[in-house]
Parts: structure tokens; C-alpha cells; sequence
């Protein structure tokens, strides 16, 4: 298995949830199967373990750490935002995603830097791709703000974000009418009014 830009948080404190989705998400994927993952968050260990169960590729992209990005200047027209997002999830030539891990991404951004990460994504994915990201209950924020993981089938491990951007709380309707990508497929409460949200092919 490959990895490429790990970065590990640096809090010590880490929680371990329950999630119901993560099985879902690499149904069909056997022990020793090929499977390319993105990861827009910064990288986490568990993750790379958990997936070492496959023949892997795993690239963690961390978009938060750019930060026109989180707050683009009025005069970025949706080309250039597109262009930094690309430069920023720096997939290889010809690598097709099959899973993409969103965490908690959409909501950290504008809608058109979501709209912008939805039309460089498109391309990059494979024929029958997959997302795992979070939603919120009612439109409201979380009560908390962690970097997440994969620790095992049916935990995810968490760690608090000491650096939290501003969080944008965008509803799974405004999701859904944005982010043309993937679509949402299926979601349940996870925990703190956070949604676990599976995403599909349109």
C-alpha cells in the first residue's frame, strides 16, 4: 500500500465512535482488492491500518490547509479555485478514486469553492465511485470539531481540531444542489447532531 503526504494531528485526545456507514462504504471490496481512496482530511494512521487490508492506494489531500480555500479573495473566479483545489489534491495522472473521504469537509467552505471541488472531483473519480463525509442534524453545528479516521469496519477514531475554520453548517438539500459529483445516498445520526452521510455515484 501507498501513502503520500501523511501528517498526523497533534492532540493526544482521541475519541472512537460507532458508525454504521463505513461497512457500507467498501462493501464488496475483499481482503487483497485494489481500491484508490482520497482523503481530504490531513492524515491519520488508523486509516492507513485499516486499509492495509487491501492493495491500496491512499492520497490525503488536506484542503483545509490552503487557506484560500476556506475563505476565497471576491475576485477568484471559479476557474481559479478550481485550479488551486487541483493543485492541492495533486492525484497522479490517469489514478481514478474509487472512495472519497469527505469528513467534514463541505462544511468548512462557500458553495462555490464546493461547487468548484464538485467539477475537479467529477473527472478523477472512477466509473461506480463512493464518498463518506458528515452532515448536520437541522442545519446546526456540531458540538464538536475533530479530524477524523478510520480505526476499524465499524469505528472511526476522532481527535478535537485545535485550529477549527469557520464552519458553515450547509443544509444536505444545499449539499445535494451543489455538489453534483456524488450523490447522497444514505445517512444516519452518528453523534453530537453529526451526520454520517454515504455518497454515490449520480
Amino acid at each position: 500500500m501507498r501513502s503520500r503526504r501523511e501528517k498526523h494531528p497533534a492532540s493526544s485526545t482521541k475519541l472512537h465512535v460507532a458508525t454504521r456507514l463505513i461497512p457500507e462504504l467498501f462493501a464488496g471490496y475483499e481482503e487483497g482488492d485494489p481500491v484508490t481512496v482520497l482523503d481530504l482530511g490531513p492524515g491519520n494512521a488508523s486509516t492507513i491500518n485499516f486499509l492495509s487490508r487491501f492493495r491500496a492506494k491512499i492520497i490525503f489531500a488536506d484542503l483545509l490547509a490552503h487557506p484560500s480555500l476556506q475563505h476565497p479573495d471576491e475576485d477568484m473566479s471559479p476557474a481559479e479555485i478550481a485550479e488551486v483545489i487541483h493543485q492541492q489534491l495533486a492525484v497522479p495522472t490517469g489514478m481514478q478514486i474509487d472512495i472519497c473521504l469527505m469528513w467534514d469537509y463541505l462544511h468548512y467552505i462557500d458553495i462555490a469553492t464546493i461547487e468548484a471541488l464538485s467539477g475537479v472531483l467529477q473527472p478523477l473519480f472512477h466509473k461506480s465511485p463512493r464518498g463518506y463525509g458528515f452532515g448536520t442534524l437541522h442545519g446546526k453545528k456540531p458540538d464538536d470539531a475533530n479530524q477524523y479516521g478510520i480505526a476499524g469496519p465499524e469505528e472511526l477514531c476522532a481527535r478535537p481540531n485545535p485550529d477549527e475554520p469557520e464552519y458553515r453548517a450547509h443544509s444536505q438539500q444545499r449539499v445535494g444542489d451543489h455538489f453534483l459529483a456524488l450523490r447522497i445516498s444514505r445517512g444516519t445520526l452518528l453523534r453530537a447532531g453529526r451526520l454520517e452521510l454515504l455518497f454515490e455515484a449520480p
